[in-house]
């Protein structure tokens, strides 16, 4: 039969010792399968189940022919199984066109669906169910593929394993990235588009239209004048950092905007005085001719503050401390207007609520004295100013968001250096919103060309001040760069490391000093870093510490002590307790004679002579021979100082 010359011609055949009962089991089922089917007039029906079958069979048979795979756990399931995995090593038949077309169709959806089913197979591939060879060749191109075979009772349950595994995977993808942070910097980063030079002069005419709109606002009313005088002040007592309130881009240089900020100052004290009298006297104007007179001057009083508030340079931002500041009792004046606005409506509704309209209006009017202008007003003017604030801020954001890019690349440079990426990143994306600030496109480069400088020098004064445990001045930074430098250079024309001297020669310093900058060079070590191969021994083990007492010291003295105190039992003990309290034997604390007398309430004259009497009595060469081994031990001691009492012992 074929099948059966089939599987003697196979070289994977003659490898397996399979039984020839078995064998010729196996062979005979196959025949009989082709012989049902080629009958002529079969159901439809009963042809694609016995096709199936087949399929079912070859795969079996191939499971079979693997030697790893034992023939009594041979079941339908564990075949199926074996039959995806099994690579053929012969080469396989040649198959039609026909169907080698029909077996690209089967792969294409097998790559849609994951999976094919027999059901598929039997319904592409009718013909060769008849062909068990064709059969053959086909299922081991599909295992060649690892493409799997499943039984159509299988595929909602391996479905729902695929989708179990997707949504663990993605899970587990978002927790990394949750742990990543750089990762997911960079990934929300890179959905930001790059700009255009066109686009780049297009945020920036925003942003300054923006500003200057804001800025109008600010400088035609009076609001911000005592807020603006205090903040000027402040700049001239040094009590404020310029460059976090001052436009530095509109000016020339600090000392001409120092010299002429001293005459604004001035001019907008007096002027302030002018307009606060003006208000004054239009809230007690008698009549209407000299109330129109005072709003009049006061109108022009404002219109001159304009000017001053313009030389003053002042960053939009700053007035972002002022609006905060203010903003309660902005809440309060909106909320007053609108029981006033109810109030005219509805009275009956409003003193439903509890609201005292007549408070109400006293507030409101309170405000108008203090802001110098109507409640109404003010709520609108404050409105457009914060208008174009976010305006100009949302500009700026899409300039530096669009940019990040730029800074990343730079702070790679700058790896390795004591800082962390992230770190380098945060203060490289402070100084890429510095150059946002001040950009000016009209000089007609790029934003990145200018942004390049801003960043780099926010990320290297960050290194400078950050990165050593020990901070070391910035001007030193550079001279200790300079005296690397010119290490490296020595150590490759001389072949040796330089010395200080030849390093001072070379630098034209004196040599204590590049001595004093290579010391500073040295970076700190940690006590707890270990010493040698073993965890066991730190660095802090092999350090004196001068705090500590000398064991051996301690014990003299103790010993002394004890000494001492033996010698003192042969006095009485009234000299005892006198010698004992004046050189400090129990306590440590020596009293003076004044002290000592009034313990033993006697006059200070008579407390000397009591310790002049015992000191006569312990220098008795009875008493002394008992101390002569300590001052030997107290004389051969490397520069100790001889306690108390043996000095005054004379010893």
């Amino acid at each position: 039969m074929p099948t059966t010359k089939a599987n003697k011609s196979s070289p994977k055949k003659k490898a397996v010792k399979a039984k020839p009962a078995k064998k010729v089991a196996v062979a005979k089922k196959t025949t009989a399968s082709v012989k049902k089917t080629s009958g002529a007039k079969a159901s439809p029906a009963r042809k694609t189940t016995t096709a199936k079958a087949t399929v079912k069979k070859v795969a079996k048979k191939s499971v079979k022919a693997k030697p790893s795979v034992k023939a009594s756990r041979a079941s339908v399931s564990s075949s199926k199984e074996a039959a995806m995995k099994v690579k053929v090593d012969a080469e396989p038949h040649a198959l039609d066109d026909e169907v080698t077309e029909k077996v690209r169709q089967l792969i294409h959806l097998s790559r849609e669906q994951g999976f094919l089913t027999y059901k598929d197979v039997d319904k592409s591939l009718p013909e060769i169910a008849e062909k068990p060879e064709e059969l053959q060749n086909v299922i081991s191109i599909f295992n060649n593929l690892e493409i799997k075979l499943l039984d159509s009772k299988e595929v909602e349950k391996y479905k729902k394993k695929k989708e179990e595994n997707e949504e663990e995977t993605a899970r587990s993808n978002q927790s990394d990235m949750l742990d990543d942070p750089v990762r997911m910097y960079l990934k929300q980063m890179g959905q930001v588009p790059l700009l255009t030079r066109e686009e780049e002069v297009d945020i920036s005419k925003r942003i300054e239209s923006a500003e200057s709109a804001a800025l109008k606002i600010i400088y035609s009313v009076s609001l911000t004048s005592d807020f603006q005088l205090e903040i000027c002040q402040k700049l001239l007592a040094r009590e404020e950092r310029f460059d976090r309130v001052v436009l530095d881009k509109k000016i020339d240089s600090r000392e001409s905007y120092f010299k002429s900020l001293a005459k604004q100052v001035d001019a907008l004290e007096n002027l302030s005085k002018k307009i606060v009298n003006a208000w004054n006297s239009i809230e007690t104007s008698s009549n209407e001719t000299q109330r129109k007179r005072s709003t009049t001057r006061f109108r022009n009083y404002q219109g001159e503050l304009a000017p001053i508030f313009k030389k003053c340079c002042l960053k939009l931002k700053v007035f972002e401390d002022f609006l905060s500041q203010i903003n309660p009792e902005l809440k309060a004046i909106s909320r007053n207007l609108h029981n006033l606005d109810l109030y005219k409506k509805d009275k009956v509704k409003i003193k439903r609520k509890g609201v005292k309209i007549e408070q109400v209006k006293s507030d409101l009017e309170t405000a108008r004295t203090k802001f110098r202008m109507e409640p109404e007003e003010l709520i609108d003017l404050i409105k457009d100013l914060r208008k174009n604030m976010r305006l100009a801020h949302k500009a700026k954001t899409e300039m530096v968001e669009a940019n990040l890019r730029l800074v990343i690349s730079i702070a790679k440079k700058y790896t390795n250096r004591g800082l962390s990426f992230l770190d380098l990143i945060q203060e490289g994306n402070m100084g890429l919103m510095k150059a946002v600030e001040k950009f000016e496109y009209r000089r007609g480069y790029k934003f990145s060309t200018y942004a390049t400088w801003w960043i780099r020098q926010a990320i290297t004064r960050s290194i400078a001040d950050q990165a050593r445990t020990i901070r070391i001045p910035v001007h030193m930074i550079e001279t200790l760069n300079k005296v690397m430098q010119v290490q490296k250079q020595l150590l490759q024309e001389l072949g040796h490391e330089p010395t200080p001297e030849e390093v001072a020669n070379e630098m034209g310093l004196p040599l204590d000093k590049v001595q004093s900058i290579m010391k500073m060079a040295q970076q700190p070590i940690s006590l707890q870093s270990p010493v040698g191969d073993s965890d066991d021994t730190n660095f802090g083990d092999f350090i004196e510490d001068k705090g500590a007492e000398n064991p051996y010291d301690m014990t003299a003295y103790s010993l002394l002590r004890e000494k001492i105190l033996d010698v003192l039992d042969s006095l009485t003990e009234r000299e005892r307790n006198v010698l004992s309290l004046r050189f400090g034997l129990k306590d440590g604390y020596s009293r003076t004679l004044e002290e000592v007398g009034r313990q033993f309430k006697v006059t200070r004259e008579r407390i000397r002579q009591i310790e002049a009497k015992a000191l006569r009595k312990m220098r008795h060469p009875t008493r002394i021979r008992q101390l002569h081994g300590f001052f030997e031990a107290d004389q051969s001691s490397v520069n100790k100082p001889k306690p108390e009492a043996l000095r005054q012992l004379g010893l």
